[in-house]
């Protein structure tokens, strides 16, 4: 049973994230694209930056009507985009059309008139909350426990993680924790359970947050607040939408 369910990414932190039906996994790295941009708050800062701690970011967390702000993904390669089915595009790869992008987001989020953003790229993997370049994995059985107990809509991509697997039991996946998994052609190294933040208060379809602080929620509930396990890609290769993990 177990098989990916789906692969996500998400180009820019804490903002909109897309499917994919297959991707390249390389060792030691996040999958292409994933968290390469991120959100400051300065008048004036280097468009590329070493990898940085999430406070430094504007994201969920501390800029909740990011999850207003509706991204369609144009092209990967380059990185192409568009606001809220608008129809003018944003290639964030090129300087001029990102300072275009960054002032439309700023017009959409309404900020303090003494606050304006900043775009910066990743100079090398991606911006994610770790330092360390590695993968993250769920369970749908974990995802769909969630979504029942808290009554939840049931977009996954609330929970930000970039492989979903096909689970039967739920938080199963914490029990690879350790383990050598191969899917496809990728080998992965298990380490340990993503804990969660108040981001997955906001869902990804409508932008509204829950009532209750889910974290909170869910270490009363199960007590623990993780959802999902991180990886560490060993063998680079190709993954997609239906190939199986199995242990070796």
């Amino acid at each position: 049973m177990r098989n990916i369910h789906s692969i996500h990414i998400f180009p820019i932190k804490g903002m909109q994230g897309f499917s994919q039906e297959k991707c390249l996994l390389q060792e030691n790295k996040l999958l292409e694209n994933d968290r390469r941009f991120a959100l400051t708050q300065t008048a004036t800062g280097s468009h590329l930056t070493s990898w940085l701690p999430k406070s430094h970011f504007k994201q969920l967390v501390n800029q909740p009507t990011l999850a207003k702000i509706r991204l369609q993904l144009v092209k990967i390669n380059p990185l192409v985009v568009r606001i809220n089915n608008q129809e003018e595009a944003f290639d964030l790869t090129c300087l001029d059309r990102r300072q275009v992008f960054v002032k439309t987001v700023e017009k959409l989020l309404k900020p303090a008139k003494y606050i304006s953003f900043n775009l910066v790229e990743s100079m090398k993997g991606g911006l994610s909350d770790t330092r360390d370049q590695w993968v993250s994995i769920g369970g749908t059985a974990s995802a769909n426990k969630l979504i029942e107990t808290f009554k939840l809509d049931r977009s996954i991509f609330r929970f930000r993680l970039n492989i979903w697997i096909k689970t039967e039991f739920p938080f199963e996946e914490f029990s690879w924790r350790g383990r050598i998994g191969k899917i496809g052609e990728v080998e992965l190294e298990f380490l340990s359970p993503v804990g969660r933040c108040n981001a997955i208060n906001l869902s990804a379809e409508t932008g509204e947050s829950t009532d209750k602080l889910l974290p909170r929620e869910m270490r009363a509930k199960f007590g623990h607040s993780n959802l999902g396990i991180f990886a560490r890609v060993i063998k680079t290769g190709k993954v997609a939408v239906n190939d199986k993990l199995y242990f070796i």
